[in-house]
């Protein structure tokens, strides 16, 4: 898929940053996985892309395969109110109808970038 969004680029994904894209849900499936990936190869034209590189959002291999149906709503919920705030965490908390410091917190239980 990278060679294909980035023709003659040498990029390749390192394992940790492959194990945080296999942690997340896609709910997209490829058509989300194929939008990060040409993002975050928009930024390199070679070398090894890593955890930092991806959108924050698809960051954590935390505690996602261990969540309940419950959990893992509440988790897409809040990754989906962050991408569409592009990252504003206030706006998140508005959109979700929760405070910022609650929004902090279920971040943090879900093991997800601040």
């Amino acid at each position: 898929m990278l060679a294909e969004l980035r023709p003659g680029a040498d990029l390749r994904i390192t394992p940790s940053a492959l194990e945080a894209l296999i942690a997340q849900p896609w709910p997209g499936n490829l058509r989300e996985l194929r939008g990060v990936l040409r993002a975050t190869a928009g930024h390199r034209s070679t070398g090894d892309i890593t955890v930092t590189d991806l959108p924050a959002a698809y960051r954590s291999t935390g505690r996602g395969a261990r969540l309940s149906g419950r959990e893992r709503a509440e988790r897409d919920a809040i990754a989906e109110a962050l991408r569409a705030t592009g990252g504003n965490k206030v706006h998140a908390a508005q959109r979700l109808g929760i405070s910022r410091t609650t929004l902090y917190s279920r971040m943090r239980a879900f093991g997800m970038p601040r």
